[in-house]
């Protein structure tokens, strides 16, 4: 049997690991990306428990100035920090957005090929499908024609 090989698939391999780097780099901003949110999110627990804290001793009558004043920056600090890591955050997303559309297009390049690979599978199928039905009728032909001479044979001998 014959196999298909497509002409072009050195032309899809580059376009696969080209689409595959895209993938691996946009991963690699949007893990950058998520760490900077995981930050945020620390630091917003942090600021709750230092409301839950600075809740405690007031209610426990340990109030003190030092500690309001120690409580007011801390959370004057987090809150910085969590709008810095927001603008960390908001900078990369042109980044990201031009990534994604390098990704957009290197799977549209990859889907042309591919869809090009499946037309000529689907056209290499279709005409091996008829040698092999071309084969099978000369196959049966030959069989009829070797039945009718050995029937005619026998015949005339008969």
């Amino acid at each position: 049997m014959k196999k298909f090989k497509f002409r072009l698939q050195r032309l899809l391999d580059i376009r696969e690991a080209k689409e595959k780097e895209i993938k691996y780099e946009m991963a690699a901003i949007l893990t950058i990306q998520n760490r900077e949110r995981q930050k945020q999110d620390q630091y917003r627990k942090s600021i709750d428990e230092q409301h839950v804290k600075f809740a405690e001793l007031i209610k426990g009558g340990r109030y003190s100035y030092s500690a309001a004043s120690s409580f007011e920056r801390y959370i004057d600090f987090a809150h910085k920090v969590i709008r810095d890591q927001q603008e960390r955050i908001d900078a990369m997303e042109p980044e990201i957005q031009k990534i994604r559309d390098r990704l957009v297009e290197a799977s549209r390049e990859r889907k042309v090929v591919e869809k090009l690979k499946q037309r000529r599978r689907d056209e290499f199928l279709y005409e091996y499908n008829r040698e092999i039905a071309k084969e099978n009728d000369d196959t049966n032909q030959n069989i009829y024609i070797k039945r009718r001479i050995e029937e005619t044979a026998l015949g005339s001998e008969a």
